[in-house]
This record gives C-alpha cells, sequence and structure tokens, in this order.
C-alpha cells in the first residue's frame, strides 16, 4: 500500500520536476596557441585556456555580448576578444579575467563596420579595420586615433578589400584579403608590400615566416627569402583546420582538437 501511495505522489509530483541532463557539448570553432605555449579553444561564446602542459587554467565568457568573433593573443598578457555582432571589443590580462577587463564600443567612437583587430605590442595600442570609411586605423590606450591609412581602394587601386584577419609582427602589420593575399604596412599605416598568397585556411606568422595552410595543405614562407615550400603533414580531411603554429598543424572534429607534426622537406 505504501509503494502505491509512493508511486502516486511521484506521478503527482512529475509536471514540477525538471530534469537536467548534461549539456551537449559544443563544437570548436577556433584554437589557437600563444608564444608562451598556451593554448584557446573558442566556441560560440566562451574561451578556455590551456597551459603548455595542457592544463586548464581560466575560461571567459559573456553570453550579453554573443558568439566571439576574433580572439588575438599574440600578446599573452592582454588578449583581445572582438564581437563584431555587437561592434565591442574587451580587453582582458593572462588570465582572461573579467574583473581587469576593458570593453571598448566601437559605436562610441563613431565606428560602426568594423571588422578586423589586432594588437599592437609597441606601445598596447589596438588596430582596426572599418569597412565603412574603408581604412585601418591605430587607437591608442586611450582611444585617440593615432594612425588612419585613409581609403585603402583609393591608395592601393583595388576593386575590393575584404580583409579577415590582421597580425602586427616585428614591426609590420600583415593584413590577410581571400583575394589580394597579405598586405603589408609598416607601424605608421604606410604600405609596403603585397604577398599574393589567397584562399588561405589559416595561417600564423613565427620567425620571419609565414606559416599557413591552403587548399588543405601546408607551406611555409619565408619573408627574408620571398620563396614558399611545403610542409608534410598527413590528417583526417573529414576535420576541420583551426591553426598553424611552427610545430603542429591543429585540427578538429566536434569538441575535440588534435594536432599532426609538420616536417619540412629534405633539401
Amino acid at each position: 500500500m505504501i509503494e502505491v501511495l509512493q508511486k502516486k505522489f511521484l506521478l503527482a509530483l512529475l509536471p514540477l520536476i525538471t530534469f537536467v541532463t548534461e549539456p551537449q557539448a559544443q563544437e570548436v570553432l577556433q584554437y589557437q596557441t600563444d608564444i608562451q605555449g598556451n593554448s584557446y579553444t573558442i566556441f560560440d561564446q566562451e574561451i578556455v585556456k590551456f597551459n603548455a602542459a595542457s592544463k586548464e587554467e581560466f575560461r571567459y565568457s559573456n553570453k550579453l555580448l554573443g558568439n566571439i568573433s576574433i580572439l588575438d593573443v599574440t600578446n599573452p598578457l592582454r588578449p583581445l576578444i572582438f564581437y563584431e555582432d555587437v561592434q565591442k571589443l574587451v580587453i582582458t590580462d593572462n588570465t582572461l579575467s573579467k574583473q581587469n577587463q576593458q570593453v571598448i564600443n566601437f559605436e562610441d567612437l563613431s565606428m560602426f563596420q568594423i571588422k578586423c583587430v589586432a594588437t599592437s605590442r609597441i606601445d598596447n595600442g589596438t588596430w582596426v579595420y572599418d569597412q565603412e570609411s574603408l581604412q585601418i586605423v591605430k587607437l591608442n590606450r586611450t582611444l585617440e586615433r593615432v594612425v588612419e591609412t585613409g581609403n585603402l581602394l583609393q591608395l592601393l587601386h583595388l576593386s575590393e578589400f575584404h580583409p579577415t584577419k590582421m597580425v602586427e609582427k616585428s614591426g609590420y602589420l600583415y593584413v590577410y584579403c581571400p583575394v589580394n593575399g597579405f598586405l603589408i604596412f609598416d607601424i605608421y599605416g604606410t604600405f609596403y608590400k603585397t604577398i599574393p598568397i589567397t584562399e588561405v585556411a589559416v595561417w600564423n606568422i613565427i620567425d620571419e615566416q609565414i606559416l599557413y595552410v591552403k587548399h588543405r595543405e601546408s607551406f611555409v614562407y619565408h619573408l627574408k627569402d620571398f620563396v614558399s615550400e611545403p610542409l608534410a603533414t598527413t590528417y583526417p580531411k573529414s576535420n576541420k583546420i583551426l591553426w598553424i603554429d611552427k610545430q603542429y598543424l591543429y585540427h578538429g572534429e566536434g569538441n575535440e582538437v588534435f594536432k599532426t607534426p609538420l616536417i619540412a622537406p629534405k633539401k
């Protein structure tokens, strides 16, 4: 009798019970490593930082800002997190701390179509590409415009200019456009040269070299010699290419990230 009453009681409570299940595993959308050996796994709205021993250290998310568009860890002490949909940039410290973060609202600066951002290690400034004015602008720490390139379509006589990523390295700003290739500027915003490597999936700059993946094959471009050579690597062709550094090609499937060694061909 008691058992029957217990069953009836539980059935009566069913409409009030919420069954909690484990959240579905998120897909890794981006992945990066920094010069200190840390790695960053980026999902829609969350970043997970691992140290060089692959131990999780910190997490960051801000659901109020939506999905993460760009993470720049060129300076691991000052990561930049860009939210294109809401035109906001979050600057954190090496712990991805919300307590010490600075939030830049580009609309407050009368900039409404920022597409790319990059950190400047020279003065802790920030490079941005403004699609509305078709120019690259550098903001200093007080958000003053200290560099403006002017309209790049006119200056460089281009039919289109849609950069997807910018990186400052060794006194130059590398701007990548899938159609135009790598456009290089000095730290004063003066155009230097173009490297016409197009249709690149991921790329990174290390030790005077551009490491990149094109058509699912890995290459290294030597900035001093102006030559490119293939890098030997084998990985499942179904996997998504996420990142490349001096030692590995990183690729993923679902919520897992794998790495494959890069080997320069013997000469």
